[in-house]
């Protein structure tokens, strides 16, 4: 478990699709005056070098990222870009960052962050990224325990980024355990759940049963979104991801509707390339 580094896919198509929409949802969360606190399970560093050793070795970010890197992007996309510029003044991508420093930049001094993460390597990192942040506490624990004692949070909101290496089987059972668990502490949190799309047969139906089971809990409303960049038998290991959002924001159907085709165009390997959105009210 603590063998995966996510520096090896940072900027892949993957982390564009999910950080587009932590970027949206926080967004919306932001939006309330009331605080809320931002919960992240599995931190990892929190920004990446593109220019290191583990980045270069996958350069899994010219297939994601990078196709958007000095392009004119659709209006939903500008303020996801925004975050990347501010990191990258200059006209080179060279630094990409996590969902902890995507979410943040549109937190307010009211707002609180929990951020956890196991890898020794990955928490110094973490640590030194969000040293002197007032409203960030970090936590070098196993973030499924570290998201039950919080829930349900002093200011009764909540946004909460689960997004496990799954490099074991049992990762998939742990993420609907956690779900099931804080659904009955905090149904009203707003959860999203990234999972991969992978052409293995024994990969691709834990994440085809994992989805089904978490849109099984009933929370009030969920959206399952997926974007694959190939067809299932074209490319080797992940060909895509997905992301079930529990209690979405009321807009994120239509935003999603509207960016994916770019995505697909921008990103897309093959001409099996597409998404889907599947929203889901539960009275």
């Amino acid at each position: 478990m603590l063998s995966y580094r996510h520096g090896f896919h940072a900027g892949n198509h993957a982390d564009v699709l999910k950080h587009w929409v932590c970027v949206l949802t926080a967004q919306y969360m932001a939006k309330k005056d009331k605080p809320f606190f931002y919960i992240d399970t599995h931190s990892a560093a929190g920004i990446y070098s593109l220019n290191d050793q583990l980045a270069k070795k996958t350069n899994e970010s010219k297939a994601g990222i990078q196709t958007l890197w000095d392009e004119k992007v659709p209006a939903v996309f500008k303020d996801y870009m925004g975050v990347i510029n501010q990191l990258n003044p200059g006209e080179r991508l060279k630094l990409y960052p996590g969902s902890p420093w995507f979410v943040r930049q549109f937190l307010r001094p009211s707002d609180k962050v929990r951020l956890f993460e196991l890898h020794p390597q990955d928490f110094q990192l973490l640590r030194k990224n969000f040293t002197g942040d007032k409203i960030v506490a970090m936590e070098k624990q196993d973030g499924f325990a570290g998201l039950k004692a919080l829930l349900p949070p002093p200011t009764k909101r909540a946004m909460v980024v689960i997004d496990p290496p799954y490099e074991q089987a049992k990762e998939y059972q742990q993420v609907v355990a956690a779900m099931e668990s804080a659904l009955k502490r905090f149904p009203q949190g707003v959860y999203a759940i990234w999972y991969p799309l992978i052409n293995r047969n024994d990969k691709q139906k834990m994440s085809e049963t994992m989805a089904r089971k978490l849109k099984n809990l009933k929370p009030k409303s969920v959206l399952d979104v997926r974007l694959w960049v190939s067809g299932d038998k074209e490319e080797q290991g992940m060909y895509g991801s997905g992301m079930v959002i529990m209690n979405p924001p009321w807009n994120l159907e239509q935003q999603l509707n509207e960016g994916l085709p770019y995505l697909v165009e921008k990103m897309g390997l093959t001409e099996n390339a597409g998404f889907s959105v599947d929203y889901i009210e539960n009275n």
